[in-house]
């Protein structure tokens, strides 16, 4: 596979991963504040534009990533083409069967405790993402390194 394919991701899969940082450090954790301090009403306001928000910048990037990932993996089977695409997978499975829902739930009756859950259902995620970036990031340099 073209090492251009490796760069292409390293920075899909690096962005990914500085966006579920950026939530996980900075939007999550305002959550309950924002809950506390305005009620359901202003919550589901602010959650409805960050979900609205998120969708189109995470949704386009989530596609070319898993796209890219099963390329790699039918370019030839390697052990980290499998890893990276079982992360993948895993992002997955926790992004629309955990934690998709729990967003549907606060959007629908804001409370604390999904406040709480949704941060911390996103920890699995924000590890799954750094360490793809950090394999396809180590990947290509190895690849680079051999030019």
């Amino acid at each position: 596979m073209d090492t251009r394919w490796f760069l292409a991701q390293f920075a899909v899969s690096s962005a990914l991963a500085g966006l579920c940082w950026t939530v996980q450090l900075g939007i999550y954790p305002r959550f309950e504040s924002v809950l506390a301090e305005g009620g359901a009403a202003v919550f589901q306001s602010f959650h409805a534009a960050y979900t609205r928000s998120m969708g189109l910048v995470a949704a386009p990037l989530m596609l070319v990533e898993a796209a890219l990932a099963a390329l790699w993996f039918r370019a030839g089977f390697t052990v980290e083409a499998m890893a990276g695409l079982v992360m993948v997978g895993l992002v997955w499975g926790l992004t629309f069967g955990l934690i998709v829902p729990v967003h549907a739930r606060l959007q629908r009756a804001p409370s604390q405790a999904d406040a709480r859950l949704v941060t911390l259902l996103n920890w699995p995620r924000t590890v799954l993402w750094t360490a793809r970036a950090g394999l396809l990031g180590w990947v290509t340099a190895a690849l680079l390194s051999h030019r």
